[in-house]
Formats: structure tokens, C-alpha cells, sequence
């Protein structure tokens, strides 16, 4: 009995010194790697600020919902949102940066991996140029849809609207 009750003992006080070490490596290396991630993302992001600073971009969320994956507030800009959304087969990535009134400043689509040809309009030029200056708070963004590729679009554009609703709720 006496020695179940010392190896008890042992075993506890080994996994408590276990448990201490790997917080205080956690912690250490916490900012390394939120920074090592910000520095990833660095490239889409000057995709829609290329006149911007790196030091001007700062992650404040991530996984947010199953559809926001991150946030970037822009200093003086806004901020930008990263998304998935799914679509017609595998969805799409993106980011969008909203101004502090949840207007689109600007879009970019990442990754498609839907219908090619159709679904994957949403990261051509066209439907780019047409959500900048959209207010993304109003119903009236989801009227934006591609003919044909309603499957692909209409998510993004509710996804959108997901952004500036959280923006307006959360980030004031």
C-alpha cells in the first residue's frame, strides 16, 4: 500500500512538472508564431493594401466563425477579413477589407475550388471590381450573384455581409 501511495505520489508531481514546462514553451513561443502566421499572410494582404506598411497590418482574431477565419485591423484602413465559405463543391477562400463603415474597399479571391469556369469567376477581375465601394451591411450585396455561378458567388457574398455584421457588432 505504502509503495502504490509513493508512486502516486511521484507520478503526479512528474506530470505537474510535465505540464509546467510545456505552458511556459507554450508561452514563449506563442508570439513567434502568431507572428511567423502574420508574416504568411503579409502577401494576400498587400494584395489589397500594396501602399501600406507591414507594420501597419495586426491579426486581433482568428477563428472567429466556421466562415471568418482570421482579422487583420488595418491601421487607419479598417479592417480586413479572411474567409471560407463553401460553395457548389469545395468553396472558396478569400479576403475583403472593409472600411470602419462596412463599405468594400477592395476583394480578393485566394482559392476556388469549384466548378472551373463557372464557380471559379469569383476570383476573376470583373466580380472583384464590382463589390468595391458596395455597402456590405445592406441586403443589397447579395443581389450581386454570377449568372451561372450562383452556387459559388452567393455564399461569398453572404460571407461578406457575415464580416460587416461582425464588424459592426464586435470590432466598434
Amino acid at each position: 500500500m505504502k509503495k502504490i501511495l509513493h508512486l502516486t505520489i511521484f507520478l503526479a508531481l512528474v506530470a505537474a512538472i510535465a505540464g509546467a514546462a510545456l505552458g511556459i514553451a507554450n508561452s514563449l513561443t506563442a508570439p513567434v508564431i502568431a507572428r511567423n502566421e502574420l508574416e504568411a499572410e503579409k502577401d494576400n494582404l498587400k494584395v489589397l493594401y500594396p501602399d501600406v506598411p507591414d507594420e501597419a497590418f495586426e491579426q486581433v482574431e482568428k477563428d472567429v466563425s466556421d466562415t471568418i477565419q482570421k482579422i487583420f485591423k488595418v491601421e487607419g484602413k479598417g479592417y480586413v477579413f479572411k474567409m471560407k465559405v463553401t460553395g457548389y463543391k469545395e468553396g472558396t477562400t478569400f479576403l475583403v477589407a472593409l472600411d470602419d463603415k462596412g463599405t468594400v474597399i477592395d476583394y480578393v479571391g485566394i482559392s476556388n475550388g469549384d466548378t472551373s469556369g463557372l464557380g471559379t469567376q469569383v476570383l476573376d477581375a470583373p466580380f472583384r471590381e464590382s463589390l468595391k465601394g458596395k455597402d456590405a451591411t445592406s441586403d443589397e450585396i447579395l443581389n450581386d450573384t454570377i449568372s451561372g455561378a450562383t452556387l459559388s458567388s452567393k455564399p461569398v457574398l453572404e460571407g461578406i455581409k457575415e464580416a460587416a455584421q461582425y464588424q459592426a457588432d464586435k470590432l466598434k
